[in-house]
């Protein structure tokens, strides 16, 4: 159950406002949860009363916040421990019926941008991140790589 003073609704998508120099929270919350990606399989965060915990861990593996307790929502905002506070905004969502989304040949990124709409920040619309043509070669080439150096170690294996 999500806390009334929190200003969220059940069934509703939130986003929290991204500001340069503060942390970046690049998910939602929905029904009380907070979630990376349109899947829904995982979440990362979730309320407890007003408090917004996340799991999120540094590199040695500890919390990155204490107690995972980034902050307070309260109508909407949220206040976080050190006093900053950023706005929650409902994000617009229509669910995607299985039969409108591409064929899985086409990108995944695509079906992302189909199945969850771009988050607005306060700078307008977010663009999805699309992959460079210099990546994209980079992994290509990586992956033949690895599929010489393993022909290879069969043939002296012989």
């Amino acid at each position: 159950m999500i806390a009334p003073a929190t200003g969220m609704k059940p069934g509703e998508r939130y986003c929290i406002e991204s500001v340069e120099r503060a942390p970046q929270f690049p998910g939602f919350f929905l029904d009380g949860k907070y979630y990376l990606g349109p899947e829904l399989q995982t979440a990362v965060g979730w309320l407890e009363g007003q408090n917004f915990l996340y799991d999120q861990l540094d590199p040695a593996g500890e919390p990155v916040y204490p107690d995972r307790i980034v902050g307070t929502i309260t109508a909407l905002t949220l206040e976080l421990s050190d006093g900053l506070r950023l706005s929650i905004e409902e994000l617009p969502y229509q669910a995607q019926s299985v039969s409108s989304l591409p064929p899985l040949v086409e990108s995944t990124s695509a079906a992302r941008r189909l199945a969850m709409p771009d988050q607005l920040s306060s700078t307008g619309p977010r663009q999805p991140m699309q992959p460079s043509a210099l990546l994209v070669a980079g992994a290509a080439t990586l992956v033949g790589l690895c599929l010489l150096a393993i022909n290879r170690a069969r043939g002296r294996a012989r």
